[in-house]
């Protein structure tokens, strides 16, 4: 934890759950294919040029520990051995000069697999820093080796309450390091953390939505450093291989279009009969994918709809390039 959370109502809820979930461009848990080569790292350090996809390297121990940089989008492979508190990511490096809000919307896809241990603690998420004030942050999407994720051994870490985004519950903390490392020496700063209820190892991250939640309960961040991707472990022997991951601010916002809903009965099946070529996925108000079917510019693909129970759905498009296309759905 150093240097381094009836009808009209249904559609009123596909409406505002597009803007913190269906902004992602791909669907990152269909994302499976492993990566291979990238930059090998074996020492703490980090990219010395800001912008997308900077990449730290940190521990406080004296095991062994090493990051593969894939070079592609932010995706890395990182590794550690007895490696004390050890931290690796990779995302967006920011000069502390623009408040979270001059960034737009900051947001993240995500798909990783792990092995082994990770000591007392170890964390899956984003992290980074503010300055004036001095804070360090987490979105903590997955505990590895707790059940549920938790904070960590934070001891006196003050409740916050809890929020709903991307599917998701996180729990709301805050806790206060005292003359502890940081990105700008030893200092005693605030740390924010929203935590995950239940751990994933894929998804859509909505980072800009814990911001905002966090600043209307007085949790005041600075001028950014950084927000970036995550794999820290308190210990332990493992790995950690985020094949497919991107950290972007100023992700595209998505609308919904047409702004009347498509009907069909359960027992039909549905089509969006755009005459293009990409991946349709149905998906609940609560962001899970339920289905999800190619389709080309010729042969439209149809999605099931007999299993589904009535009410308001989302019916999504990913072209091969471009932005994601939204359709609300009624079934009746």
């Amino acid at each position: 934890m150093r240097h381094h959370e009836g009808l009209v109502t249904g559609m009123l809820a596909a409406s505002l759950l597009c803007a913190a979930y269906v902004g992602a461009a791909t669907d990152a848990c269909s994302q499976t294919t492993p990566l291979t080569g990238g930059t090998l790292y074996t020492a703490d350090g980090q990219d010395n040029n800001a912008g997308d996809n900077n990449h730290t390297l940190w521990h406080d121990g004296n095991g062994s520990m090493k990051m593969t940089v894939y070079g592609k989008n932010a995706a890395f492979k990182a590794e550690w051995n007895n490696a004390g508190d050890f931290l690796a990511r990779t995302g967006l490096q920011w000069n502390e000069t623009k408040t979270y809000d001059a960034y737009g919307n900051v947001a993240a896809d995500f798909n990783f697999t792990k092995s082994g241990t990770g000591g007392g603690y170890s964390y899956m998420g984003i992290y980074g820093w503010s300055n004036t004030p001095l804070v360090e942050y987490y979105i903590v999407e997955n505990g590895f080796w707790t059940t549920p994720p938790n904070a960590g051994a934070l001891g006196g870490a003050t409740s916050k309450g809890s929020f709903d985004v991307d599917g998701g519950t996180y729990d709301i903390y805050t806790y206060q390091r005292v003359n502890k490392p940081s990105i700008h020496g030893n200092a005693t700063f605030m740390q924010f953390w929203s935590v995950r209820r239940t751990p994933r190892t894929c998804g859509h991250i909505s980072i800009s939505e814990h911001w905002k939640k966090w600043a209307s309960l007085g949790m005041t961040l600075g001028k950014m450093y950084e927000a970036k991707i995550l794999v820290e472990a308190g210990g332990g022997q493992g790995s950690f291989d985020l094949s497919y991951a991107t950290v972007q601010a100023n992700a595209a916002a998505v609308s919904i279009a047409p702004n009347a809903p498509k009907v069909v009965r359960n027992d039909d099946g549905v089509s969006l009969g755009n005459g293009k070529s990409g991946t349709v996925s149905l998906v609940s108000l609560d962001g899970t994918v339920i289905r999800s079917a190619r389709q080309s510019a010729a042969s439209p693909a149809v999605v099931p709809t007999s299993h589904l129970s009535k009410g308001v759905y989302l019916l999504r498009f990913q072209g091969e390039d471009g932005h994601p296309e939204v359709q609300k759905l009624l079934v009746e």
